[in-house]
């Protein structure tokens, strides 16, 4: 469906109002307020967001609220023939009237949606559209934005119904930028192996070796008690001095060994 069918000629185009059915989405948003109540931003509003009369003892009537709403639309109307070059179409009229209303004209002259369409590119224009931050909730994915955008996109010679509006899915917030954005090729971080733990050197490891030295010599010594026992028959104080040898040579190599073996690379994990 193209966004652009449109009947209505340059010169009706220029004179164009929000219609009954933009004037009843706006209402549906802004909420009827009899009194006044105070704004968080310093104020009253009363009506159908009317604030620059409103006082803190104001009260009207639905049928005053809604000639004050048409008051307050005069200078969005204004901004929309001023700052909108392209052509637009009565739901696409309305759908900017709303959301001029809710930002105000000089926002809505400055805004992402108008750049767009007057850049001739109605589908970016639609998503800027659902995209634009509720000033009353900027960080909340806004149920009047995508009334908005349905009614912006909607087919011109048909009436969308106000339900249909107000339950439209809304849209995640995604700048027009990114829609633009080319799908890039996914990029795979370069594999890092872990280094390899670093060979014993000399210098660490001479310790161990001196100590093996030791239980080498230690263990010679213990061999050759035993064997002077054995000739001598006397299993005394040379078997108790063999056996003593045995255990310090035993306790040199262990520990030497053990040693040697944590200090060296374990190939298979370092891969």
């Amino acid at each position: 469906m193209s966004f652009w069918v449109n009947d209505v000629s340059e010169a009706d185009q220029n004179r164009m109002k929000v219609s009954r059915e933009g004037l009843l989405l706006i209402k549906s948003f802004e909420g009827f307020r009899p009194r006044a109540v105070a704004r968080l931003q310093g104020g009253f509003t009363i009506g159908y967001g009317h604030v620059r009369s409103a006082r803190a003892d104001s009260a009207v009537t639905e049928q005053e609220a809604e000639l004050l709403l048409q008051y307050d639309l005069i200078p969005v109307v204004t901004a929309i023939r001023e700052a909108v070059t392209a052509p637009l179409n009565q739901h696409q009229f309305d759908a900017l009237a709303s959301f001029g209303f809710s930002v105000g004209p000089e926002a809505f002259k400055a805004s992402e949606v108008v750049r767009e369409l007057n850049a001739g590119h109605a589908a970016q224009a639609a998503e800027a559209l659902a995209a634009a931050p509720e000033p009353s909730a900027p960080d909340a994915l806004s149920r009047r934005r995508a009334a908005e955008r349905a009614l912006f996109i909607a087919e011109p010679a048909r009436a969308p119904a106000l339900s249909n509006l107000m339950t439209a899915p809304i849209q995640a917030r995604t700048s027009v930028a990114e829609l633009r954005a080319a799908v890039q090729p996914a990029v795979t971080a370069p594999e890092v192996k872990p280094a390899k733990a670093p060979a014993p050197t000399g210098a660490s490891s001479w310790p161990y070796l001196v100590i093996g030295a030791v239980g080498m010599v230690a263990f010679g010594a213990a061999v050759a008690a035993f064997r002077r026992a054995a000739i001598q028959g006397d299993a005394g104080q040379i078997g108790l001095i063999g056996w003593g040898l045995a255990v310090v040579a035993a306790a040199c190599l262990g520990v030497a060994a053990l040693r040697l073996f944590r200090a060296a690379p374990e190939a298979d994990q370092t891969v």
